[in-house]
């Protein structure tokens, strides 16, 4: 394990070092990381509403009203739900920095031509006399929240670019010296804002002439639809975590752009083993939403975190990641992995997007090979729900398995030990930072 540890300091971390210093990725790893703060404030709201506890719902509204933790959700609404408007201004932001040109203005261009590509819905109702009322024009919150990362990461970047070499060619609008800088920027703006604009409305009419109509439909069937080919075998399995998995280290949601595809197999599986179950026949499927919800991402969520936490917790000697360790155990407790996702950082980390994607997947050929060979029962069928901690969801979910308790503990002690040297390696490289840097301690 030491000459492992040994390789990864002396090897691997300055070759990542140099991969993390290209300008796009430490953009963007820069860039999300603006959406922190917002992450954990929703994750507490998160747990909040969604507390695996038969009859916590009922009383809490009978404390406060009917429909309470439905208000729970409000926060989400300004914090999960708008990360991908905060990631293209601050992506955007940053490689304009990165440049010396005006990262407000490449920034503000980039959220307008984000905003461009995104359908607006418009809501009527019908009253009971059978007139019609028009509520207004909203954005889908799928588009502006994580949902939407792919595009507004992609988005930042064009748009950035275009931004970035109009105004290096001095293609702009100058203004007299005796002009307010201010004002002046805003003029220097006008014609990047424009090409900017007009390439990305002709994107969005190119989307609308095909079947496809948004890119964000296109993003999604893209990535999932090879996915639903293999469908629930091993293999569909194996690929479904890989690709997820390395979507989260890019900082983008990969459950929600996968499985907005793949919902629409497993969900039919999971009613197939209901069914059965009812029936009293044999379970005929291993892959269905509960074998993800309940036992790959049931260990502290995406990357199977709760081992990482673990390691953190024993072994980490830096300021910096023990203080996200005790930061994230409670969302990870619940599956909720985005504090530590962003925190450590896992995002556009070379060393540690590692064990986030052989993690889960180890994780998930375990828990497919005891089921398959009959040591665990298979998912029954039962929605239980993904905040339920590991242990619980487990049980449930195979209908009252003991044996299922014992696999997801042997799931947490392996990703752990995945982690372990990689936590490590990464953990000693911060500390060596914060002895060289003093006021980083404080």
């Amino acid at each position: 394990m030491n000459g492992f540890i040994l390789f990864l300091e002396e090897k691997a971390m300055p070759i990542a070092g140099k991969i993390a210093a290209q300008r796009h990725i430490r953009a963007l790893r820069d860039g999300l990381a603006i959406t922190m703060p917002l992450i954990i404030i929703g994750s507490i709201f998160m747990i909040l509403a969604n507390f695996p506890v038969t009859g916590y719902a009922d009383f809490v509204n009978g404390i406060f009203g009917a429909g309470f933790t439905a208000k729970l959700l409000y926060p989400i609404r300004v914090t999960f739900d708008i990360v991908a408007i905060l990631a293209v201004i601050s992506i955007s932001y940053q490689l304009a920095k990165d440049k010396e040109v005006d990262g407000l203005s490449a920034g503000a261009l980039s959220l307008a031509a984000f905003l461009i590509l995104i359908p607006v819905q418009t809501i009527n109702v019908t009253l009971e006399n059978g007139d019609k009322l028009n509520l207004g024009r909203v954005l889908p919150t799928a588009n502006i929240s994580a949902g939407g990362l792919i595009v507004a990461i992609l988005t930042a970047i064009i748009a950035t670019e275009i931004f970035i070499y109009v105004v290096k060619k001095n293609w702009v609008v100058k203004m007299p010296e005796s002009v307010p800088p201010a004002v002046a920027k805003s003029f220097t703006a006008i014609v990047p804002g424009l090409i900017i604009i007009v390439v990305f409305f002709l994107i969005r009419l190119g989307f609308e002439s095909t079947s496809y109509q948004t890119v964000f439909t296109f993003i999604t069937k893209f990535v999932g639809s090879p996915l639903a080919l293999v469908g629930l075998s091993f293999g569909g399995m194996f690929a479904t975590v890989s690709l997820y998995s390395f979507f989260w280290t890019l900082g983008i949601h990969g459950t929600r752009v996968v499985f907005g595809v793949m919902d629409s197999i497993l969900l039919p599986a999971m009613d197939q083993n209901r069914a059965a179950l009812e029936a009293g026949h044999q379970l005929p499927n291993i892959v269905t939403l509960q074998f993800y919800d309940n036992f790959v991402n049931s260990v502290g969520g995406c990357g199977a975190t709760i081992g990482l936490i673990i390691c953190i917790l024993l072994i980490a000697k830096s300021k910096q990641t023990k203080a996200i360790g005790r930061l994230a155990l409670a969302p990870a407790i619940f599956n909720i992995s985005e504090p530590i996702i962003f925190g450590i950082p896992i995002v556009m980390n070379p060393i540690m997007m590692i064990p986030f994607i052989l993690a889960p997947l180890a994780i998930g050929s375990m828990t497919y090979i005891a089921m398959a060979t009959g040591l665990v029962n298979y998912p029954a069928g039962i929605a239980v729900p993904w905040t339920v901690p590991s242990f619980f969801s487990g049980f449930l979910a195979t209908n009252g398995d003991w044996r299922a308790i014992i696999l997801q503990g042997a799931n947490i002690l392996v990703s752990a030990l995945i982690y372990w040297p990689f936590l490590k390696a990464w953990d000693n490289t911060l500390l060596q930072r914060e002895k060289e840097n003093p006021e980083l301690m404080d």
